[in-house]
């Protein structure tokens, strides 16, 4: 059984001693401030619930410690006038003995929470410390009582019922309230919250008042009135928890209990005998043990459903994610059975058609050396036909590797503008209509090194570049910027691709990075989704802005590495 965490855990073991000494005498004295004119032991014993609180809320080595203070506190605190008899000890060492049995009866066989938001956690508190500790403390207390002079023999039996229903009381309305606030406190609670808690109270407080400060009734009287308490009990359990709760009995017990006594309110009789305050006391008594338990176990109710709900959000949520996770898996092990089928078939058509094709390009190659353009108008023009459909086809051959073939990056500091330079020129030197194309340039030259594939990336670079020339056929300008940027907390190299071509429109967009998704007549649709690859395997991420009419803008965020001479040496 884990150590209860609660606000106290973190004090020195001699804080806690101490404040608890002070609770024990405090409650010991108003203990004894309402006993009864014609009793000899208190109608309520408040120490019974403090004591069993703070051995809960301790861990079992202080237990010894919380023990011999209590003995030794109580009895001084039974008469402070003079010094305590030795009685006094034996008496205290009972009332201790009392809550140490069911203290450790809970936190060793019950599993006991001191929270209380389960309902076995009040039943348990219920059965073991306010009905068989106590039980077991009024039968070693009392016949101790007779014996040391305290109560006459003959009032035996009645005083043992007073004793063990004051113990009870005081476990039932003290211990809850103390073990619940000292768990948690305001945790959990709004502002707004807290203040309809106050109100509560307030308005618990209002009715209480005004229905014990009546004139007592008769005890045959039936009194609907007692009841109008109850409502904010409720209330408070709905709302409030188990801490709400036990902040509503606890009112309703002071201002009832002071009324009582007093001889007003609903459980006073107008008939004063011997018995009379003893009866009040005992009607009064079974009030208030009704609410208790009736509050109690209705919150500790509430906050087993609360905490089934919860958990059952919980799992919802952990199946949620389980099952993102599966579809993600799935969609990975798909996507890699079909890299694969398409690497053999890749590796085919390279095999198959590339041979053939190398032929074919050859005699094209002699039959156009042989023929003359001038006598052979026709099969001129049929011979460039041949050649452009063969470099299409090896294009498509090409791309077909490139996009199957696994990537797989190497690495090593690499100034990353020199590639953007290279990349660059590369595409203005294969694209035939690049002259018309005005290309600003912007890079900066204090970026440092960053870990990269100069040959993968300038590929998926020369592809970015080429696309941005090619969306220009009647002349433009291409602005190329590379700096740095934050992105996602950390800095990375930024390069920005602008053209002022005809932009893309929403349909476009959404599938440009789709395998064999192409809007050109001769493209193959693998241009883009290889960038993309690339890109992510330098653990970079590629964006794209495009508006109809005014271009597009291709960013690609890359990594940076360390200063040159630390990348250089890793």
């Amino acid at each position: 059984m884990p150590e209860p965490k609660h606000i106290l855990q973190r004090w020195h073991p001699l804080a806690k001693l101490g404040l608890f000494a002070l609770a024990h005498y405090a409650s010991v004295r108003l203990g004894m401030s309402i006993v009864t004119p014609d009793e000899h032991v208190s109608a309520m014993w408040p120490a019974s619930g403090v004591t069993l609180a703070a051995l809960l809320l301790s861990r079992f080595r202080l237990w010894p410690a919380l023990v011999l203070v209590g003995i030794a506190v109580e009895p001084f605190a039974y008469v402070p006038e003079r010094l305590p008899h030795l009685s006094s000890f034996i008496l205290s060492t009972g009332n201790l003995l009392e809550a140490l049995l069911g203290a450790f009866v809970l936190r060793r066989y019950v599993g006991f929470r001191p929270s209380l938001e389960r309902v076995r956690d009040m039943l348990s508190l219920l059965g073991v410390s306010v009905l068989l500790s106590t039980l077991l403390s009024a039968s070693w207390n009392v016949p101790l009582l007779a014996s040391f002079g305290k109560i006459p023999w003959a009032a035996w039996k009645s005083q043992w019922w007073v004793f063990w229903v004051g113990d009870a009381m005081g476990v039932l309305l003290m211990a809850p309230a103390l073990l619940s606030w000292a768990t948690r406190g305001l945790e959990g609670w709004s502002r707004a919250r807290q203040g309809e808690l106050l109100a509560l109270l307030l308005l618990l407080a209002l009715t209480v008042q005004l229905v014990f400060s009546w004139a007592p009734f008769d005890s045959n009287d039936y009194h609907p009135v007692t009841y109008l308490a109850f409502p904010f009990i409720l209330w408070a359990a709905l709302r409030f928890d188990v801490r709400g709760t036990t902040a509503a009995l606890t009112v309703l017990a002071a201002l009832s209990i002071l009324h009582t006594l007093e001889g007003s309110g609903p459980f006073a009789t107008e008939h004063v005998s011997p018995h009379s305050t003893t009866r009040s006391v005992v009607f009064l008594q079974t009030f208030l043990a009704a609410m208790a338990v009736s509050g109690l176990l209705l919150a500790a109710a509430l906050g087993d459903r609360r905490a089934a709900q919860e958990k059952a959000t919980h799992l919802n949520r952990e199946l949620h994610l389980s099952l993102e996770e599966l579809a993600h898996a799935q969609r990975a092990l798909v996507h890699r059975e079909r890299m694969a089928a398409l690497g053999e078939l890749s590796a085919s058509i390279a095999h198959e058609v590339r041979n053939p094709l190398a032929a074919i390009s050859n005699s094209v190659a002699a039959l156009t050396r042989l023929a003359s353009p001038q006598e052979n108008g026709t099969a001129w023009e049929l011979l460039g036909v041949m050649s452009e459909e063969i470099a299409r086809l090896d294009h498509l051959v090409t791309g077909l590797l490139d996009f199957a073939r696994p990537i797989e990056p190497r690495l090593f500091p690499q100034s990353l503008d020199s590639v953007v330079e290279g990349a660059l020129e590369s595409s203005l030197r294969s694209e035939p209509r690049a002259g018309q194309v005005r290309v600003a340039r912007s890079l900066d030259p204090q970026l440092p090194e960053t870990l990269l594939d100069p040959q993968l990336l300038h590929l998926a670079l020369s592809n970015l570049f080429t696309n941005a020339l090619q969306a220009m056929p009647q002349g433009g300008e291409l602005r190329v910027e590379l700096g740095r940027e934050q992105c996602g907390g950390r800095t990375m190299a930024s390069l920005t691709i602008t053209d002022t071509g005809p932009g893309i429109t929403p349909e476009v967009m959404a599938r440009m990075f789709e395998p064999f998704y192409t809007t050109k007549a001769a493209g193959t649709g693998l241009g883009l989704a290889i960038v993309r690859r690339i890109v992510d395997a330098h653990h970079g991420c590629l964006e794209v802005r495009s508006t109809v009419g005014q271009g597009t803008t291709f960013i690609v965020h890359l990594p940076l590495g360390q200063a040159p001479g630390t990348a250089s040496a890793a």
